[in-house]
């Protein structure tokens, strides 16, 4: 009876037809998602001596983004294409906590990435202190932080299992609705680990935005003509100079 259930549990619920569609999108995706961080990983390993602070940002997420990728995308076409989870409840829950840690890396990396542009360029004061020290530090600490939310269901603050449809695994969201410790889990899982990083990164932009603008205003009512739209273009060049230095 436990072995029927644990296979009715990873036996997909989709249609097949939809699962074969499902992997063949999965293998597109992977491949691009692979070639394009490796060639800039190694571009970046060329370059090494002449990298910026802020480029660390970027290495950062590529890394993180081709460690999701050799991580899940093998185990989730597989799965797609036969129609069921075939790796069994160990593996699954290897899967659940390497999409929460690379996809939780990437996230704090990108709110980062957004913070520290802001800083450089609404705040140059205090941006143009940050050195790749300071990168390397905060890289740290958003691996850290993706850890800590990626190891948490491991050690039994929320729970994972496989993903409805049931040929991948991720946050048991079942046992959000029917336990109060997962339900906790999820809620912080979404308030720190969406709602705030979102709202970092949206209101960082927005911020850039408004400076842009105030600074291109600035320039057009002190000069006219053609040296007009030339400071214009000055300006806006070194707006994204400052973003990677």
């Amino acid at each position: 009876m436990g072995s029927y259930l644990v296979n009715a549990t990873f036996q997909s619920k989709i249609t097949e037809e939809a699962d074969i569609i499902v992997g063949l999108i999965y293998t597109v995706f992977g491949i691009c998602s692979l070639c394009g961080n490796s060639v800039l990983l190694y571009v970046s390993y060329k370059k090494k001596n002449l990298l910026k602070p802020a480029e660390y940002f970027m290495i950062n997420l590529a890394i993180s983004d081709r460690g999701m990728t050799l991580t899940l995308y093998p185990l989730a076409v597989t799965s797609s294409l036969s129609h069921r989870w075939l790796y069994g409840k160990q593996v699954c829950l290897f899967y659940a906590f390497c999409g929460i840690l690379f996809g939780i890396c990437s996230l704090s990396t990108l709110t980062l990435l957004s913070t520290v542009c802001c800083l450089k360029i609404c705040f140059p004061a205090y941006g143009n202190r940050f050195r790749r020290e300071h990168g390397r530090i905060l890289i740290a600490c958003g691996w850290a932080y993706a850890a800590i939310f990626a190891c948490s269901p491991l050690a039994h603050w929320g729970e994972y299992g496989p993903e409805p449809y049931g040929t991948a695994c991720c946050i048991d969201w079942h046992s959000s609705s029917v336990n109060t410790v997962a339900m906790s889990y999820t809620v912080a899982l979404f308030v720190f680990c969406f709602i705030i990083p979102c709202g970092v990164i949206v209101t960082s932009y927005t911020l850039i935005l408004i400076t842009v603008k105030e600074s291109r205003k600035a320039v057009e009512q002190h000069v006219s003509g053609p040296t007009r739209m030339s400071n214009v273009q000055a300006i806006t060049v070194k707006v994204f100079e400052n973003l990677c230095s």
